[in-house]
């Protein structure tokens, strides 16, 4: 029998033990839709995360951005890095941060988790740009799909679950087990989630329905995007090992995607090398 769902007030407690750093993004992500916004604003909101703005000073001062002179200010760093870059690298130290500790009740490494976010949030990205979606939606959704899973990880903790006790051969049979366990799924209490943080109601749809997009009342077209970039990622190496036959591209899911049949292979190397140097930038600073 499932067990019934956390209430509202459990999720939240849970929540508020998870880094600061995913709100910081999406507030960023939002500010930088705005094509008058200043440095200052950016500076003012990495400022609020500590280790956040060490990060970014690091890379702005790493050899793919030096330009002789070190730089010693947040403002100097955002500059130099520039607006087109800092969103993207803002995501990956923030998913670094969240994902760290990995997810020892599923068996899943915090580098496994990082690499498989960093992969998605690219795929996504170049994805939904092809079918004119909202670019840095996608990545946000991408980078901070598998937070359902942190919460998962702080409610086993809770209820004293072993380690490797939600890890199961196919992603159905992990979420059967998820139900089983706290009454709601990784994509449901990520949608909670991020409508605790407030982030855009555009961004909670595609995660409640993402594993089957044709399930979609509204046939969202992110939803079936992040689909495609689950299956992107896995194609890449950089797919989860608890969620085995969770990615099918069909023809349903194409047409839901608004993407011609060639688009999710045309991604692949793209992404491969984005990915890659993206990583790269991250693990050197």
């Amino acid at each position: 029998m499932p067990a019934l769902p956390p209430s509202d007030q459990r999720l939240a407690t849970a929540a508020a033990k998870l880094p600061t750093g995913p709100r910081i993004f999406q507030q960023l992500s939002a500010a930088s839709k705005n094509p008058d916004v200043s440095v200052s604003e950016i500076v003012s909101l990495v400022r609020t995360d500590p280790t956040l703005s060490a990060r970014i000073l690091r890379i702005a001062n790493s050899a793919a951005f030096s330009r002789g002179e070190p730089i010693g200010t947040l403002d100097g760093a955002i500059e130099r890095i520039g607006f087109s870059q800092i969103n993207l690298l803002v995501g990956g130290v923030v998913s670094s941060q969240l994902f760290t500790s990995g997810l020892p009740v599923y068996g899943v490494s915090g580098d496994e988790l990082w690499d498989h976010s960093l992969t998605a949030a690219t795929a996504l990205s170049k994805l939904a740009e092809i079918a004119g979606e909202d670019g840095r939606n996608g990545y946000t959704l991408g980078l901070l799909r598998p937070v359902g899973r942190l919460l998962l990880q702080r409610l086993a903790l809770e209820q004293a679950c072993a380690p490797f006790s939600g890890r199961h051969p196919t992603a159905a049979l992990v979420e059967a087990w998820e139900l089983r366990t706290f009454g709601v799924t990784h994509a449901q209490a990520v949608e909670q989630l991020f409508s605790l943080w407030g982030f855009a109601p555009a961004l909670l749809q595609p995660l409640r329905y993402h594993r089957s997009p044709a399930d979609d009342p509204q046939n969202g077209r992110m939803t079936a995007l992040l689909h495609i970039a689950g299956w992107v990622a896995e194609g890449l190496g950089h797919g989860l090992s608890i969620e085995k036959e969770a990615w099918q591209v069909t023809d349903q899911v194409l047409l839901q995607a608004g993407l011609p049949a060639d688009a999710p292979q045309a991604v692949v190397e793209a992404t491969r090398r984005s990915a890659d140097q993206l990583r790269s930038l991250l693990r050197a600073a």
